[in-house]
């Protein structure tokens, strides 16, 4: 069966832009440190992308066509970093994915990286509490780009206790408007326990939903009509405050992408968990200023 990972747009390559010039950034910056540097990428996919382009007919002749243009994914990116990472750990949990990635592997024989199968929450929760980051010398970055909203909130606070990592977080505002709808009604007990399962708390309804009361209805019960207030900036601020929760070095202000309609389609946060001033500084810096390029 066909393994080529059909996705993205202008918008994923501005994405994965951003983690290209992060990562070269990044590794140049530690390289004569004496820290053993790692790459976690959650949702890994194929390591490219392949994505349809029309071509137009030359000189006005013959018929527009469409072609296939594959190009690297975030799992290349990080293999083909320079200086490269010391550990690269590819996560994906669709069988034929994996196939492929680890034929990408195949590719980098110099590397020192390895392809997981499995649920991404539990590997890098695993992978997090697993070593003392502080105590071993390791620095690190976590490239968080879900499929939907498979990820976790136990994940996230599992990143951010490292004290050590770097935290990528493509957000899916589209996502999250489908589980939390302007009308109530339409917000049944599976989409709340999803946007409590990413969120970890369920303080998000009294916070982003306003309860009026109305008029006696015709039994004498005063009617509450429930509606969500928040839009799509306020809900983005309220996520990365809720972030900024936990991420100790702080969370810098988001590059918002769009769908090709203009509709919102995610938000890429950065997340700093080391809380070392001089770290903070530096991921700081290079971090907002691609973020503020890409914007």
């Amino acid at each position: 069966m066909d393994a080529r990972h059909f996705f993205g747009s202008s918008e994923t390559e501005r994405k994965l832009d951003c983690l290209r010039r992060y990562l070269t950034a990044y590794t140049t910056a530690l390289q004569n440190k004496a820290f053993s540097r790692i790459y976690i990428d959650a949702f890994a996919g194929t390591g490219s992308r392949t994505e349809t382009k029309a071509v137009l007919p030359f000189m006005g002749h013959g018929e527009e066509s469409v072609v296939e243009v594959s190009t690297p994914g975030s799992a290349r990116i990080a293999l083909e970093t320079r200086p490269a990472f010391h550990h690269v750990l590819l996560i994906e949990k669709d069988p034929q994915r994996v196939a492929a990635l680890k034929g990408v592997l195949s590719e980098y024989p110099e590397s020192r990286a390895q392809v997981r199968e499995g649920d991404a929450n539990r590997i890098v929760q695993h992978v997090c509490n697993r070593y003392h980051w502080q105590r071993e010398r390791m620095r690190g970055v976590v490239f968080l780009d879900p499929y939907g909203m498979e990820v976790s909130w136990e994940t996230v606070e599992a990143v951010a206790k490292t004290e050590a990592l770097d935290c990528w977080y493509f957000f899916p505002l589209s996502g999250l408007y489908r589980n939390a709808p302007m009308d109530p009604e339409r917000l049944d007990a599976s989409k709340v326990a999803i946007l409590n399962r990413v969120f970890g708390t369920s303080t998000w309804r009294d916070e982003w939903y306003e309860h009026r009361a109305h008029q006696l209805d015709i039994f004498g019960e005063r009617v509450v009509e429930e509606r969500r207030t928040f839009d799509v900036n306020r809900i983005e601020a309220w996520v990365g405050d809720r972030l900024r929760s936990v991420f100790k070095g702080g969370v810098l202000e988001p590059m918002r992408l769009h769908h090709p309609n203009g509709a919102p389609m995610a938000s890429l946060f950065f997340a700093i968990a080391n809380p070392n001033k001089a770290a903070v500084r530096l991921a700081t810096e290079i971090a907002g200023h691609i973020l503020t390029r890409g914007i």
